[in-house]
């Protein structure tokens, strides 16, 4: 290294931010130590790459490339800035939410010679939306990605500089069966057994998702068809060890997998009475009612159904937040499932039910991790229990079922009867509480039924 080259190295190191030094064709010439540990390449690895490969920036919201632009510093000799909203997919595929500023290096004519990038992980600002990221794109069983992180990540990668591409689809045998023999806890300890093995089976560039209650999908970029039957012989070898029972299948033609990626929707203005404080539970709701426009009033008139409920129980003060609080959000689970199923205009099929009935655990696994809301996460988790028994996920019954989530039920309930469906019309009022009366006892607590029906909406004359 020259000794100009390796005051410069010096020089850099020494600065906190990290920084990327390019040529006039915006290929690496140098990283500092900071920019190697933000991205996750070695100097001698991204040496004439192009920036883009290295310094991979995303919208947040929208998962688009947003890296382009800086290039254009090239051509303009103006700097180019993200300073919000913007991530950084390292080469592992962490996201770290980054301040960029791109700017032209000059030499002593003014002649444009290279890029310098300078960029800065947004720790303490951006905490809370760097954990709503996570949980938004993850499983939160597994902690692999999503189905929504795997359909973008597709649509990234599918280009020529990665092919050949193939894909995997694991599929666990039988474990609606073992979590109906052996229960719940049981085969979430399959799943997470099986994520394991593949996510040591496969490499950093790998893309590793849970799609679905039972499916695994693995993105394997520049990777051949005897390549992938290497990992898929390899997977089932090591299932077969720990006595486990998944099936694997394989496709190299990813472009029959996924046709096209999930709509994207407009932010939408929250009308909820009732909004939480917590801003990442507010960004996770925010995410779910772009997923689902309904939701949004929905929830709004749960709570607000919630908490007449407790008031005319003449509950605490406290309790009826709390009502309030969990009529709003007892749908968060709802944000990991596929928008195809949440959209669905007929009846779902029995996997796809299955992949439904998953969102009071998700909720429960998402609000248990945060203090603040960890004290609902328990009524959320309940609220599709049935006071015969026959409701899930647990089966709870009568007052086993605690009282938030028995009103939560009903309030659920009726809101969703007097909503229009793709499938069917919104119930009248009359209908709808009749139906909430003929269901005492069976789908609701029968004193509970009676005061909503009588009290909150005021039908003392239905029989």
């Amino acid at each position: 290294m020259k000794p100009d080259q390796e005051w410069l190295k010096t020089t850099l190191e020494s600065i906190s931010d990290a920084v990327i030094l390019t040529d006039i064709q915006g290929n690496i010439r140098l990283l500092s130590q900071k920019a190697k540990l933000l991205t996750g390449w070695k100097n001698e690895e991204a040496l004439h790459k192009p920036l883009t490969e290295v310094f991979q920036l995303l919208n947040a919201a929208t998962n688009e490339e947003l890296g382009g632009s800086m290039l254009n510093v090239l051509e303009t000799g103006k700097k180019v800035e993200f300073t919000k909203n913007a991530v950084l997919l390292s080469k592992s595929g962490e996201k770290r939410p980054v301040r960029s500023k791109a700017k032209p290096v000059k030499d002593e004519d003014k002649h444009i010679q290279g890029i310098v990038l300078v960029f800065k992980e947004l720790v303490r600002k951006n905490k809370k939306l760097g954990k709503a990221e996570f949980l938004s794109f993850h499983d939160p069983l597994t902690g692999l990605y999503n189905r929504r992180f795997f359909e973008e990540e597709f649509k990234r990668l599918n280009t020529e500089r990665n092919l050949p591409i193939s894909l995997a689809l694991i599929d666990i045998d039988y474990l609606d069966d073992i979590k109906k023999d052996l229960g719940h806890a049981e085969g979430n300890l399959i799943i997470k057994k099986i994520a394991e093995i593949i996510k040591q089976e496969c490499r950093v560039d790998d893309i590793i998702a849970r799609i679905s209650e039972s499916e695994f999908m693995i993105l394997l970029p520049k990777t051949n068809s005897k390549q992938a039957d290497i990992l898929v012989n390899r997977i089932n070898d090591l299932v077969d060890k720990e006595k486990l029972e998944p099936t694997t299948k394989k496709e190299n033609e990813i472009a029959l997998v996924y046709k096209e990626a999930a709509e994207k929707t407009p932010p939408l203005k929250s009308t909820a009475k009732n909004k939480p404080s917590n801003a990442l539970i507010e960004i996770i709701m925010e995410t779910l009612f772009h997923k689902n426009e309904k939701e949004e009033k929905e929830s709004a008139q749960v709570s607000e159904f919630c908490a007449e409920i407790g008031q005319t129980l003449e509950l605490s003060e406290k309790n009826i937040e709390n009502l309030e609080m969990i009529g709003l959000i007892r749908n968060i689970g709802k944000v990991s499932l596929d928008s195809r199923i949440l959209h669905k205009p007929g009846k779902l099929t029995d996997s796809e039910m299955a992949e439904m009935k998953r969102h009071p655990e998700l909720g429960h696994e998402i609000l248990s991790t945060m203090n603040e809301y960890a004290h609902l996460s328990d009524y959320v988790l309940a609220h599709h229990e049935r006071w015969d028994g026959k409701g899930y996920p647990k089966g709870l019954k009568g007052e086993e079922i605690p009282l938030e989530a028995r009103i939560v039920t009903i309030a659920d309930a009726y809101n969703a009867m007097t909503s229009s469906r793709p499938y069917r019309k919104a119930l009248d009022v009359e209908t709808a509480a009749e139906e909430i009366l003929k269901n005492a006892g069976t789908q609701f607590d029968p004193h509970l039924a009676k005061v909503f029906v009588e009290k909150v909406l005021g039908k003392e004359h239905i029989k």
